[in-house]
């Protein structure tokens, strides 16, 4: 959701002010050649070159552990749970504090 939330702002600040919705709305395509422009002072840009860069390339032990700690920082979780997962789970945790923590 912060993506979506960064994308959104760096949108508005260099197109046009629009509501969430409606930025949701927006054709894919028209979304992505826009956002593809971001300058390089954006912090939408480092998230974005963080996920995309080839690290393997990269010449310079600092700068290599620089991006490797970026992608750490900004990888997109890859754990998903389902409504009912995190219904259960909180459920449980409510459980167990009204029994007094056990």
């Amino acid at each position: 959701m912060q993506d979506l939330e960064n994308a959104y702002s760096f949108y508005c600040s260099r197109y046009q002010n629009i509501t969430f919705n409606e930025f949701m709305k927006l054709p894919i395509d028209d979304v992505i050649r826009k956002i593809s422009s971001i300058p390089k002072d954006e912090p939408l840009y480092d998230i974005i070159k963080s996920r995309t860069i080839n690290i393997s390339k990269i010449k310079d032990k600092g700068e290599k552990k620089y991006w490797r700690e970026q992608r750490r920082i900004n990888s997109i979780p890859t754990i998903f749970l389902s409504d009912k997962e995190i219904n259960d789970t909180l459920n449980e945790a409510i459980r167990k504090n009204k029994l007094g923590g056990k």
